[in-house]
């Protein structure tokens, strides 16, 4: 007898029960004259797996559009009131920092040793005394050149140092002032360094003037904050030698009131200072002297001056109040 394969044939098992299938609830409406129709299927009627509502979709549409405008307009905010405080502060602070930087640069080579001695060329007479100075043009050329190069070399060592202002800064309260995000600022130099050496003086005593020698230096640097840029112009002074001219002192010399001052005053002879007029009394208190005083009397109705006419031959006697 032949045996048969497996699967051949479909081979029932009349002891197994078939297997239910599950029946499909149907839901009926009543209808006249009991007439039943299926409305539904109640089965397999759950929603299909990996869609989502549309309502949450919608949700988070708009939360994130709020959030974009809340955005926006923070940013317009801060870039309207925040921008002008914020440079304020930034010059400010950039001013500072180079300014510094420059005179501790000078001063160090100052006191380095170098020689400023011979910038001025004094002036004097047959006896010795100062007549006047003048500047020496070839010493001027090189500490110009050297301050010159110092200081953009200064400018350059700053341009790799950020500064940080907090924000609270920004708002004006002792509160907040320390706390707040930090602002990036940036120090970008621009343009040539300027520098002029020259002198100036002023009043020691009497017949003695102090000269001050000193360097004018300018630079333009570039204030650099977020989203903005903004040119400072830095000047700064540094005196680098100082001289004092000494004149002929006078043995006594006379003040405003006309008394004798000095070491030989009880010899000098007095003098009588002329007394103040009226009308210089009152140009001298602020108050406008009337140049023709007296009584002003109307002139009567239909009166016409006539301007005084010299008759020839007759000399004008008039004198002036």
């Amino acid at each position: 007898m032949r045996r048969k394969k497996w699967g051949s044939r479909r081979i029932s098992f009349p002891s197994l029960p078939s297997w239910p299938r599950p029946r499909i609830r149907r839901v009926y409406k009543k209808r006249p004259r009991n007439h039943f129709t299926p409305v539904k299927a109640s089965w397999n009627s759950v929603r299909p797996q990996g869609s989502k509502p549309r309502s949450r979709r919608k949700l988070w549409l708009i939360a994130s559009l709020i959030l974009l405008f809340g955005i926006i307009q923070l940013f317009l905010y801060v870039e309207r009131n925040l921008r002008p405080p914020i440079m304020h502060l930034a010059q400010i602070r950039v001013k500072q920092i180079a300014t510094e930087a420059i005179n501790k640069a000078i001063t160090s080579q100052v006191t380095d040793g170098k020689q400023f001695d011979n910038l001025v060329n004094w002036k004097t007479d047959s006896t010795g005394k100062v007549t006047g100075f003048m500047l020496n043009y070839a010493e001027h050329l090189k500490i110009t050149s050297y301050t010159t190069q110092l200081v953009q070399e200064t400018l350059e060592s700053i341009h790799k140092r950020k500064e940080h202002i907090p924000l609270g800064q920004v708002l004006k309260s002792p509160i907040v002032a320390s706390f707040g995000p930090q602002i990036p600022v940036k120090i970008e130099p621009q343009g040539a360094v300027k520098v002029q050496l020259d002198t100036r003086q002023q009043e020691a005593g009497i017949n003695m003037i102090l000269v001050e020698v000193y360097v004018h230096i300018v630079t333009e640097v570039a204030v650099v904050v977020p989203f903005d840029m903004e040119p400072q112009v830095v000047e700064t002074d540094i005196p680098i030698s100082y001289m004092l001219v000494v004149g002929d002192v006078p043995m006594y010399y006379y003040d405003n009131q006309g008394r004798p001052v000095g070491e030989n005053s009880n010899n000098a002879p007095s003098i009588a200072l002329p007394p103040m007029s009226k009308s210089e009394g009152g140009a001298a208190t602020g108050e406008k002297a009337d140049p023709n005083p007296g009584i002003s009397v109307p002139a009567p109705e239909g009166h016409k001056e006539v301007p005084p006419q010299e008759s020839e031959g007759v000399p004008d006697t008039s004198i002036d109040p």
